[in-house]
């Protein structure tokens, strides 16, 4: 297989929750919000080849970036060509308050016996998704021109499918089967995803710009329990959404780049040399300026602790939907 570090994906760790429990709860209540959590993923598809993650790092704790800098180098330039090329024309508005309503197409995946979240608990994850990319849940957050309605809903049966690997032969043809619209539609499956080593998988998500080249599976998987409601505690105020939806524009993880001086290539956003597992408001990992970004919705904390987007990851998405997400 060769990876090109297109896909991003949040795995439940029991271990790792039951430290961040400890840690949450000598936390005040009003001073934590929303929050998620993500890692790398992978695929045994050849046919996907070009949008997984190398495997090797599946059932372990993540501990690095998941792009080297090279990676991150090349993906800018391509972002900057793109944005060239399509500079006139009338896309360039999102850049100044417009809003930019998003189909959503919502892909309950069902079970044998296990029926999987009703409609109501699509538009409630939807709410908090709008509300998130409407600059909701903190006075830190940074509203985006984004907005999300639900275009439609279906509902399928298929055992294989609901607990499909990260782009695996069953998610493949899940995506494939499923997939509606084109690359300024969303579509979201809600599923009760496994990785190879048995792990709940809370979600993952594909990358901009592999949208066109690999329309058929772009999108993002987000497991059912982490709905608002959900069983999965810590996970389960709607924020792997959010968090997956902005690597589906185009955002990096907070800590990719560790230490350097444009690390995840958004100014904005203070360099960390690891994910945040917890709630630590401390944490300071690099010696540049701030502590690490542990409430950012890009960082790897939990959901009672995330509740912000930066102006420049703002305008980082935008720019991506603008090089390859508009018609």
């Amino acid at each position: 297989m060769n990876p090109s570090r297109t896909i991003l994906h949040r795995v439940y760790r029991v271990g790792a929750m039951a430290t961040a429990a400890v840690v949450l709860s000598s936390i005040a209540p009003a001073s934590i919000a929303p929050a998620s959590m993500a890692a790398p993923s992978a695929t045994t598809d050849n046919s996907a080849n070009d949008t997984c993650e190398s495997a090797a790092r599946l059932g372990r704790a993540p501990d690095q970036s998941d792009y080297t800098l090279a990676d991150l180098r090349r993906i800018d330039r391509r972002l900057e060509r793109t944005l060239a090329r399509r500079s006139t024309g009338t896309t360039g508005g999102a850049r100044f308050g417009l809003v930019l309503r998003i189909p959503v197409h919502a892909h309950v995946i069902d079970g044998n016996r296990t029926r999987g979240v009703s409609k109501r608990a699509v538009l409630r994850q939807l709410s908090i998704l709008n509300n998130a990319y409407d600059g909701g849940q903190s006075q830190y957050n940074a509203s985006t021109p984004f907005r999300f309605y639900l275009e439609s809903f279906d509902r399928t049966r298929n055992q294989r499918w609901r607990t499909a690997s990260m782009f695996d032969d069953a998610d493949i043809q899940a995506r494939r089967r499923l997939h509606q619209g084109g690359p300024d539609a969303l579509n979201m499956y809600f599923s009760a995803p496994r990785s190879p080593n048995q792990d709940a998988v809370l979600g993952w998500s594909t990358t901009p710009w592999r949208a066109k080249r690999y329309p058929r599976i772009d999108g993002v998987t987000v497991n059912e329990q982490s709905l608002p409601g959900g069983d999965l505690a810590g996970y389960n105020r709607g924020d792997t959404a959010v968090h997956e939806v902005g690597h589906w524009l185009g955002l990096f993880h907070t800590f990719e780049g560790g230490c350097s001086p444009r690390n995840d290539r958004v100014e904005d956003t203070p360099a960390s040399r690891e994910p945040s597992l917890g709630c630590d408001l401390e944490k300071d990992t690099c010696e540049a300026e701030g502590l690490d970004p542990v409430r950012n919705f890009m960082n790897y904390s939990f959901d009672p602790c995330m509740n912000m987007f930066t102006q420049g990851q703002v305008a980082r998405m935008t720019d991506n939907w603008l090089a390859y997400r508009t018609p």
